[in-house]
């Protein structure tokens, strides 16, 4: 006998269908330039229909990033469970953006500013990362992969006003995201790299 499939369980499954398309849209045209209603058409489903689910784009945008951070986290985690080497982990990250880089508008990011929700997700999510990335610098430092006269809080400021400018001048106008990201994470790393990093790096980027 087939089983009923319950109102709960719809909603739960038309809820992750209309997230789905939506972050696709976002990805690919940019948040605002998608509307509510491109999303109902996307899906063959009525606007009211949107609306019982989610109440506006805003909530709708902020459930989607938070799962694809939430994601690529617990992906990040579990690859670090598996592999002790810091420089493995360190290049499993930047590969995590560098194929998030190639299905992703730059108005995306740019649009993300203008919802203060998200955003103030992002901040509060940023300043956790930031104790994660300092704890790690100097688990590379005590394994011999970075240099241990830099100051790691600076060379992660300098790389967060890089690609600032890279969004503030529009740079992705000339080049591709992926193209500025890899040139980018290829000099950063070289540079606070000892040369027992610089060998790993030149073997795998």
């Amino acid at each position: 006998m087939q089983k009923k499939i319950t109102t709960t369980e719809y909603r739960k499954t038309l809820r992750e269908k209309i997230m789905n398309a939506a972050m696709k849209c976002f990805r690919e045209k940019g948040i605002r330039a998608v509307r509510m209603d491109d999303i109902a058409n996307e899906l063959s489903i009525s606007k009211r229909t949107l609306y019982e689910i989610y109440n506006n784009k805003e909530e709708l945008l902020y459930e989607g990033v938070e799962r694809e951070v939430r994601k690529s986290t617990e992906q990040l985690q579990q690859f670090a469970k598996e592999h002790d080497d810091v420089m493995q982990i360190i290049l499993f990250f930047y590969g995590q953006k560098f194929r998030e880089l190639g299905s992703v508008n730059p108005l995306f990011y740019t649009d993300l500013e203008k919802y203060a929700k998200v955003k103030e997700f992002l901040r509060i999510r940023h300043e956790e990362q930031s104790k994660n990335t300092r704890a790690f610098f100097g688990r590379g430092v005590e394994e011999g992969y970075f240099l241990p006269q830099l100051n790691y809080d600076i060379v992660t400021q300098l790389g967060e006003a890089s690609m600032n400018y890279v969004m503030a001048t529009k740079m992705y106008q000339q080049f591709s995201l992926q193209e500025i990201f890899k040139n980018f994470v290829s000099v950063l790393l070289r540079g606070y790299c000892t040369e027992k990093g610089q060998h790993i790096l030149d073997m795998s980027l």
